[in-house]
């Protein structure tokens, strides 16, 4: 079926007394065009003005976690940003000699979801600002191009209000292995699982360990709903 064909043919066929007005789409803005009786009449109105107008029911994002910063609705599904302040996690790494499990300092996380995909980054400091810088996650299987986290075998949830403490609890439940585990810490740039190792015991996580984003598209907060949920 050729829609735009089929779309022609209706829009000839309506007589021209029928026609009320129609939308001009311009680069962030609207123009209604309005037609009664012998006079046209041109109104400038906002996306917001047009979602309002076609949206016929209530959007809710229903009861968001305390540590939410963001939510939105993107092409790709639901779009969350959370943030958690530093703090102690037990993780399990394999090694080759069998799997270890340790107790660790962290500093805080920017946790972001969009569709089946979620990001990982660390600020220094215990105050989220939207204007922070982020560094890499100092952790193995999340990617150093994209912060992307790779869950391997497991299927995280799809990302909306309810699920995204799910994927967070899979992502810490699962055990690491030492994939993509290279240039996420000063001391061992080869295997950032030898600092981990290290760190058990330790009051807080050292922040001098830590490897800049700055040379990535997404530099801080603000820069996440930016590139990743409206250009992905």
């Amino acid at each position: 079926m050729n829609v735009e064909l089929n779309g022609q043919t209706i829009l000839a066929n309506i007589p021209q007394q029928e026609v009320l007005g129609h939308l001009i789409i311009l680069k962030g803005q609207f123009v209604l065009v309005e037609k009664e009786e012998n006079k046209t009449s041109h109104k400038f109105i906002s996306p917001e003005a047009v979602e309002k107008a076609f949206t016929a029911k209530t959007v809710s994002s229903g009861w968001l976690s305390p540590n939410t910063l963001w939510w939105g609705k993107t092409p790709n599904g639901e779009g969350i940003i959370q943030f958690y302040p530093p703090q102690k996690y037990s993780i399990t790494i394999q090694l080759l000699e069998g799997n270890k499990t340790i107790t660790v300092p962290m500093p805080g996380f920017i946790f972001a979801g969009n569709y089946s995909s979620y990001y990982l980054w660390v600020i220094k400091g215990k105050i989220f600002k939207q204007d922070c810088q982020l560094y890499k996650a100092p952790l193995p299987n999340i990617w150093n191009d994209s912060n992307r986290i790779c869950f391997g075998k497991n299927i995280p949830p799809t990302c909306n209000p309810d699920s995204i403490n799910k994927a967070w609890q899979l992502f810490w439940n699962s055990p690491f292995n030492q994939d993509l585990s290279q240039n996420k810490c000063r001391s061992h740039p080869h295997n950032v699982c030898n600092l981990l190792i290290s760190l058990q015991g330790a009051k807080s996580f050292p922040v001098k360990e830590l490897v800049s984003c700055s040379y990535q598209r997404i530099k801080n907060p603000n820069d996440i709903p930016k590139y990743l949920f409206e250009h992905e």
